[in-house]
């Protein structure tokens, strides 16, 4: 077994969940039964004392470390750089999880290496996340519209979630890592798409188990959300589809998006969630021609 560099992106942590959140989930992650494990805090451009106070809280421990970052570099560009700062430390795998995640029980870790170490087909897994409203995420489907159902049983997924996601260290940097275009969201779809077309499979481990807070950040309905899933999901599938698919894929994405989203929409008049959907359409049938 190799170590375990754990990326936990923070923003403005401590006006979403509060010092004493902050204080759980440090003591989740350096509690855990793994002995090869450090933790790599992003402080992602925070406004308030986010900063200050995983800094005090990380100060007694020797393997906790904070890296603060002068902007908001979005999920992508916000654990890329944590990845980059832990490749000096030369870790196997490297644990991506959000500022609103717990671990619950002390051999999360352990468990989600072992699922790597026995299956080296495996590119990335997740825990099952246990999500506040008393929903269950082991993994997501994706048809082939592209946009993601969640699955509590995790059979069959398509991509696993980068709420909570391991990955092996080498595999992410060979393939890119995060694409920061994306900013936030629908990036775990594109990470794990991206895998797959390598060979690699993406797995659910229902023996580990966190516990997330969920839309801390934006809010599940806010149309920034709506905004750059719309977006997104145009990138992913122009990126990872084949021709042959294509078409096929943009216009059932097209048809779920503007008939299962917009009309609800507007009937529960959120006009600025409609407007937030068309925008993102458009930016993302114009702009995916500058994708790398």
């Amino acid at each position: 077994m190799g170590s375990v560099s754990v990326v936990l992106l923070a923003y403005n942590s401590v006006s979403k969940l509060g010092t004493r959140f902050i204080g759980r989930v440090v003591e989740s992650i350096l509690t855990q039964t793994y002995p090869w494990l450090d933790l790599i805090v992003v402080d992602n451009g925070s406004s308030d004392s986010t900063y200050e106070v995983f800094r005090d809280v990380c100060v007694a421990y020797e393997n906790c470390h904070v890296l603060r970052l002068t902007r908001n570099y979005g999920y992508t560009g916000g654990n890329n750089r944590g990845a980059i700062f832990a490749k000096s430390r030369r870790p196997k795998y490297l644990f991506f999880m959000n500022d609103d995640v717990i671990l619950l029980g002390g051999n999360v870790i352990e468990t989600l290496v072992e699922a790597l170490e026995a299956n080296e087909s495996l590119g990335a897994v997740q825990p099952l996340v246990i999500n506040r409203d008393g929903t269950v995420n082991c993994g997501f489907k994706v048809g082939l519209s592209s946009i993601p159902k969640m699955s509590s049983s995790g059979e069959s997924i398509f991509f696993v979630s980068g709420a909570a996601l391991m990955t092996r260290a080498e595999l992410f940097r060979g393939v890119g890592m995060f694409d920061e275009n994306f900013f936030l969201y629908v990036d775990d779809v594109d990470y794990s798409w991206r895998l797959r077309l390598l060979g690699y499979g993406v797995k659910c481990v229902k023996e580990a188990k966190v516990y997330h807070v969920g839309s801390a950040t934006f809010g599940a309905e806010s149309p920034r959300f709506y905004y750059f899933f719309t977006r997104n999901h145009l990138w992913t599938i122009f990126k990872n589809s084949s021709l042959e698919w294509l078409f096929l894929r943009l216009t059932l994405f097209s048809l779920e998006i503007f008939v299962s989203y917009i009309l609800n929409i507007l009937l529960n008049r959120r006009l600025d969630v409609a407007k937030a959907i068309v925008k993102g359409f458009i930016d993302g049938m114009v702009g995916f021609q500058t994708l790398a």
